[in-house]
């Protein structure tokens, strides 16, 4: 068995909150859309999508209600190579992101569990 990487010497990354338009009814079409806008913009490095709940979920209603955002939005976590994070950060930060590319940073840390908690998202159950 081949010996893990110290974490020193794995690779660097952050997380990054979204909320997204109501048009991504699924994980699928979300990561589609994400793949073609940052490589069309040529940010480097490949950004994961983490967690997904479309805006009619019930997760993302009481998110919404919580965050006293309009109903209608869908949320996410992105995981995003520390290189890349500043390019992506800029994309989706702008006050226009969400009419332009129908995704809105709203948060983002070096841990995925504040993410989860600034968000109020729930964690996923683990299938083993």
């Amino acid at each position: 068995m081949a010996k893990r990487l110290s974490k020193a010497l794995r690779g660097k990354r952050r997380w990054v909150g979204i909320e997204c338009s109501a048009q991504f009814e699924s994980r699928k079409s979300l990561e589609h859309h994400l793949h073609h806008t940052l490589q069309s913009l040529e940010i480097e490095g490949k950004c994961r999508l983490m967690d997904f709940h479309a805006a009619d979920s019930q997760e993302a209603v009481l998110v919404a209600s919580k965050l006293e955002l309009g109903g209608g939005r869908g949320f996410a976590i992105l995981e995003v190579p520390h290189p890349a994070y500043q390019a992506v950060r800029e994309c989706f930060g702008a006050e226009d992101s969400l009419d332009l590319h129908g995704i809105h940073t709203l948060t983002s840390s070096g841990k995925i569990r504040l993410v989860r908690e600034r968000m109020w998202l729930p964690r996923p159950n683990r299938n083993r």
